[in-house]
């Protein structure tokens, strides 16, 4: 007759340590997935993309401005960065606009010759409507099927 002992080990902070690894390089993993199907799915070309497809790149910031972010409650941010779009002279809301659409307002610049007074009117804006174009959205349902594959074995 065989005799088995079986002791089991509660290792409550090796078991956490392998679960944050693994979901910190699974999340990156997703997220640069993400990032790299939305890049390419703008192409260099003139003019403005068809309503419902891909917005176009034509120096590529907007290409650039897309980033990845992860905080340390595990959520991952990606996306395009406003500050990256703005220094492009681009307005900070144009890959909103481009992803979602609708009516936004541009100020109008006006020259004031001289040092604007306190009785100055304010800069006149106006309103421009644009249909989406987007490219976050499709990215994330592209790659969205393989995620679970990844998360298994991630926990080693």
């Amino acid at each position: 007759m065989f005799g088995i002992q079986v002791k089991l080990t509660a290792t409550p902070k090796r078991l956490e340590k392998a679960t944050d690894k693994g979901t910190y390089k699974t999340l990156r993993h997703a997220a640069f997935s993400i990032r790299k199907s939305a890049i390419e799915s703008m192409v260099f070309a003139k003019g403005p993309s068809k309503p419902g497809t891909p917005p176009h790149a034509h120096t590529g910031r907007m290409r650039r401005s897309i980033l990845v972010a992860q905080d340390d409650n595990d959520e991952v941010f990606v996306g395009a960065s406003g500050n990256r779009v703005k220094a492009g002279r681009r307005p900070e809301w144009l890959a909103r606009m481009l992803e979602h659409g609708g009516t936004f307002p541009i100020r109008k610049k006006r020259k004031i010759r001289g040092r604007p007074k306190k009785d100055d009117a304010p800069q006149a804006t106006r309103t421009i409507t644009f249909p989406p174009r987007p490219f976050m959205q499709p990215a994330l349902k592209r790659n969205l099927a393989r995620f679970h594959h990844e998360w298994k074995g991630a926990i080693s």
